[in-house]
């Protein structure tokens, strides 16, 4: 497939999405906002966290959470989803997945407009540091793809994959620090044991520690490198061994 279709049908496929919508893609960052704006009030009436504290945290962690979600989610269905371009032949599988991550990756980045309000809100300042959260996202994009890759093949062959994986991403959601700070400075205390093993969590840091001004604990960028990694093993040995079956399966 010519490179210019590669970016031309994921765009195409973002735009679909919301045809015949009055607001259309806008309704990517009105129904973020509202949870933004309504949990964040919420929790400072209750005394949970000030807003100014709270807010920030909430809104890059929702946002980058979309597309954590968006990956782990559309993953085990990525090739059911491609079956015709498949049996057609007319389109490999690594392209298949190519283009479904990146309509994931624009959906995303129009959601980044809701930044905007909240730092010059809060008057959070963006600084040299604050460009480490785009090696962040890099290295989330490329597990998203990696784990695209993987699960979009095992989804092929069990269908139930993909509810078993929708189920785990509702409890991780709310085990993931997003609606809520841990410990007192919104990191470590009596939960530190708990988000060392979240990998979630991890991803969630190397993206909102650098816009919000916090450092990033060397826990997290092990856990991310080591995820990677394995995730680069993982994939391989996956698609070599299995990847020729998916025409049968789907």
């Amino acid at each position: 497939m010519q490179r210019s279709a590669m970016l031309y049908i994921p765009l195409l496929t973002f735009l679909i999405r919301y045809r015949r919508t009055a607001l259309g893609p806008l309704w990517l960052v009105i129904g973020p906002s509202l949870f933004i704006a309504v949990l964040g009030y919420l929790y400072a009436e209750i005394g949970a966290a000030p807003p100014e504290q709270f807010i920030p945290h909430l809104a890059v962690g929702l946002v980058t959470w979309t597309l954590i979600g968006e990956f782990t989610n559309k993953a085990p269905t990525v090739y059911q989803r491609g079956r015709a371009n498949i049996m057609q032949g007319g389109m490999p599988l690594g392209d298949i997945v190519l283009i479904d991550a990146m309509t994931t990756v624009i959906s995303f980045l129009h959601q980044l407009i809701i930044f905007i309000p909240v730092f010059l809100i809060y008057s959070i300042p963006l600084t040299a540091y604050s460009l480490v959260s785009i090696l962040g996202c890099g290295l989330l994009i490329v597990n998203g793809i990696l784990f695209t890759r993987i699960f979009g093949i095992l989804g092929s062959r069990y269908r139930d994959l993909s509810e078993v994986i929708k189920a785990i991403m509702r409890i991780a959601f709310l085990a993931t620090p997003i609606i809520w700070i841990p410990g007192g400075t919104g990191r470590g205390g009596v939960m530190e044991a708990f988000l060392n093993y979240n990998p979630f969590y991890h991803f969630l840091e190397l993206v909102r520690a650098p816009l919000l001004g916090n450092p990033i604990e060397l826990t997290s960028w092990l856990a991310v490198l080591g995820f990677t990694f394995v995730g680069l093993l993982s994939e391989r040995v996956i698609t070599n061994r299995y990847a020729r079956y998916v025409p049968l399966w789907v």
